[in-house]
């Protein structure tokens, strides 16, 4: 169990409910059909419950189709390229899946809309990937790799961003060629 802000004892249950009922209507739904009340509804509990947890839509979505990472079970190689291709097979991985691409035109869209939306989601992300890829990259760098300055950031989007396209623009076009190529583009442009 969580606990709240307000020192309440929160039920994971109520949780993992909500977080299932959202994947699930998203990838019925889409992003503009989803609702704070269908998603309550489908999880069983209260539209007031799903707000103390997640305070917009995009929170609870963002929450739903993109949970923390653990990068720390990854652990950066010696090899530069094998590592970058980790990278984009997660991101092919979290990106392909039916709710993440019903999700990301949505999530997008606030972002832009609201600012703090798009700082709050990716400050999730700096703990995680960030974190995990600026280490390795400071070890590229140190190899003589990865030129200076390679912000890790850059190579994220990147990698999420090809991913991305490709996964919701030409999905039987994602194979062996395909990452290979990413990874190829990515490392070379990377390198010193």
């Amino acid at each position: 169990m969580h606990l709240t802000t307000a020192g309440r004892p929160r039920d994971s249950e109520i949780d993992e409910a909500v977080l299932r009922a959202t994947v699930e209507l998203l990838e019925t739904d889409g992003y503009l059909g989803l609702t704070i009340g269908g998603v309550a509804e489908r999880a069983g509990t209260t539209k007031p419950a799903v707000y103390r947890r997640w305070p917009t839509k995009a929170h609870l979505v963002h929450a739903a189709v993109f949970p923390p990472q653990d990068f720390r079970a990854i652990r950066a190689g010696r090899d530069l390229r094998a590592d970058i291709r980790t990278l984009v097979r997660l991101a092919l991985e979290l990106l392909g899946r039916p709710a993440a691409r019903a999700a990301l035109p949505g999530l997008l869209a606030e972002s832009v809309a609201d600012s703090s939306v798009a700082a709050e989601v990716l400050g999730q992300a700096a703990g995680g990937t960030f974190a995990w890829l600026d280490r390795r990259l400071a070890e590229g760098v140190a190899a003589g790799e990865v030129r200076a300055g390679v912000r890790a950031v850059t190579v994220f989007e990147l990698a999420a961003g090809a991913a991305f396209v490709a996964s919701a623009t030409r999905p039987d076009a994602i194979n062996k060629q395909w990452i290979d190529e990413t990874v190829d583009l990515i490392v070379r442009g990377i390198a010193p």
